[in-house]
């Protein structure tokens, strides 16, 4: 099996959607909680591609916190030539803080490849909803 991954992001939906919705070296990987922690992040995905695929591979991903405890295990894909841009769309994760430690890690074959670092932030006060 060959396959080289070519980008990893884990990102906010909206802030994808508010800087172009296209995957550039300078888009944050950053997931946006929708309160202080803990609490539930608002819509993220989980991005990534893989290109020079010479067969097949099994893709499986997970999230862990900066102490390296498993906060989230995604889908396992069989990943075939041809099908290498792959998004996985979260709603609804809780996490227990914000913190710069967060990571994403990639499998292929069980065997792990790659890791991609993100942040867990809390809204600012100019970003939380107002109360009515």
């Amino acid at each position: 099996m060959g396959a080289r991954l070519k980008y990893a992001k884990v990102v906010d939906r909206d802030l994808f959607l508010r800087t172009g919705g296209t995957v550039t070296p300078g888009l944050d990987n950053r997931v946006e909680l929708l309160g202080e922690a803990p609490a539930k992040a608002a819509g993220f995905a989980v991005r990534r591609a893989w290109y020079d695929v010479d067969g097949a591979f099994t893709e499986t991903w997970r999230i862990l916190d900066p102490h390296g405890r498993t906060v989230h295990d995604g889908l396992t894909r069989e990943v075939v030539g041809g099908n290498d841009d792959l998004v996985d769309e979260i709603d609804d994760q809780l996490f227990e803080y914000a913190d710069s430690g967060y990571q994403l890690v990639l499998e292929v074959d069980g065997r792990e490849v790659a890791r991609a670092d993100f942040d867990v932030v809390e809204p600012t006060d100019a970003e939380e909803p107002a109360l009515s």
